[in-house]
């Protein structure tokens, strides 16, 4: 199937300020050489370690139907450059341009955890309904952020994007550019601790996602988060009155009553601004149920079918990286056993939203809880206590076995009873031989750590046994 054409070269240069000879369109924007898809424009960014410039070439010869560049040396198709005085600056404009163009109805979402997660799912219930856009992956910071503006196709009604921080004032910038209708924030918890004083900070540098707010938009915030009113507080103090909320609290105006979770999802009883709603979303864990929610909140919010949403909830499964749940054949081939991947990020919260997860798991006769824990980054100096007292849920909830993987682990390797430690291992890579041979048929595994620590690796090596049942992601 044909793309569509997203820029021609001429819109596409009014747009950055930049030059051109050629006459070509492009239907996608690439900043990785290696990931070039044909038809795609080529901008050559550059960084502290990394120049774009040097695979310009190479990403026409991928496919490319044009380059983006600030210096055109050594690009042999001058017919497909685009010069520009910077690059990254034109970008902002590109994605400026796009959003420019667009008339399409945007929900912004922040907060310290469940942002993609929440972000993927609303995407998918939207496009049920009508065309719907949205960050790919985590497309939510400086560069994320323009490229899912510049991407943004002129005919969509809704637009579903994420912005992230660690440090005060990168959102601000960020959301003035995507000019949404509904600003939503998940929740504040103790994320990043490392580059702000106390959680209260954060809760401000969260709440820079109002300022790309016209007055007549709508903020939903998290009702059961401590940081609720002080948020609430910050919107009311920048003119906006639109202010809804979400979780089980008496007063929400997307509320919870009563969850039922199970190994493949949660089945759900709540009010949807004064609608009645029965539903059933095809993740498990607290966090899942209470961002269905949020996801409902937005979909009122931006006047779609909330209960057409609710209905489509049941087909969203947790991505890979973020609870995904698959059963996989033993290293021996005999037997199998129940992985759950939450290796793409982890902080106290969501460590504890995983940890819950495996806990009210079902292993199979013989079959045990385990849990692989890698390091929490950018803590700060809580960091040792967070991951000493680790144990306390872990023992609580009965987790039979737990594996620490990292230096700062090696704090909760020193608390865990005898029985359960499975032992400590500085790096993932160290971690891998020892686990497969321990693994035993009807196990269920939970494997949870930040990206830098890399257990990815260790979810790699567990599926390479193959996968017998694999989740299916809905496709909008």
């Amino acid at each position: 199937m044909t793309k569509a054409v997203l820029w021609t070269a001429k819109d596409a240069a009014t747009a950055t300020g930049g030059k051109t000879t050629g006459n070509w369109t492009v239907s996608g924007i690439a900043i990785d050489s290696r990931k070039i898809a044909k038809g795609d424009l080529f901008i050559a960014l550059k960084g502290p370690n990394f120049d774009g410039h040097k695979f310009a070439q190479a990403a026409l010869d991928a496919g490319a139907n044009a380059v983006m560049v600030d210096d055109a040396t050594g690009i042999a198709d001058t017919d497909k450059i685009l010069l520009v005085d910077d690059t990254m600056a034109a970008l902002v404009r590109l994605g400026q341009a796009g959003r420019a163009r667009s008339n399409a109805k945007i929900v912004a979402i922040t907060g310290s955890v469940g942002k993609t997660g929440t972000k993927d799912a609303l995407k998918y219930v939207l496009s049920q309904q009508a065309k719907t856009h949205a960050s790919p992956a985590s497309f939510n910071n400086h560069w994320g952020v323009p490229i899912s503006l510049a991407t943004l196709p002129v005919d969509a009604k809704y637009g579903v994007l994420e912005i992230g921080m660690n440090h005060p004032g990168e959102i601000s910038p960020l959301v003035k550019m995507v000019k949404p209708s509904v600003a939503l924030i998940t929740t504040v918890v103790g994320a990043h601790t490392e580059f702000f004083k106390d959680e209260a900070e954060i809760a401000m540098a969260k709440a820079e996602i109002f300022d790309g707010l016209d007055t007549d938009g709508t903020v939903i915030l998290n009702r059961d988060n401590l940081h609720y009113f002080a948020l609430a507080r910050r919107a009311k103090e920048l003119g906006l009155s639109n202010i809804k909320c979400f979780g089980t609290d008496a007063v929400a105006n997307y509320r919870l009553f009563e969850a039922n979770i199970v190994p493949n999802g949660s089945a759900v009883r709540s009010r949807i601004n004064g609608l009645e709603l029965e539903y059933f979303i095809g993740c498990p864990g607290e966090h899942w149920v209470l961002n269905s929610l949020a996801v409902l909140g937005c979909v009122d919010a931006i006047g779609a079918d909330t209960e057409q949403a609710s209905k489509d909830l049941a087909d969203v499964t947790p991505p890979a990286g973020r609870g995904e749940t698959s059963t996989v054949t033993l290293p021996s081939g005999d037997g199998t056993f129940t992985l759950i991947d939450d290796a793409y990020n982890a902080n106290p919260t969501s460590m504890m939203a995983g940890i819950k997860v495996l806990a009210q798991s079902k292993p199979a006769e013989g079959g045990r809880k385990i849990a692989i824990l890698g390091d929490m980054r950018e803590l700060g100096d809580d960091a040792i206590k967070m991951h000493a007292d680790l144990h306390h849920p872990l023992t609580a909830m009965e987790i039979d076995r737990v594996y620490c993987v990292g230096p700062l682990m090696a704090e909760l390797y020193k608390t865990l009873p005898k029985a359960m430690n499975g032992g400590h291992f500085e790096t993932a890579d160290d971690a891998i031989a020892p686990i497969k041979t321990e693994i035993q048929a009807g196990d269920v595994i939970l494997v949870k750590g930040s990206l830098g620590i890399y257990v990815s690796k260790i979810v790699s090596a567990l599926k390479s046994g193959g996968v017998v049942d694999a989740p299916t992601h809905p496709e909008s």
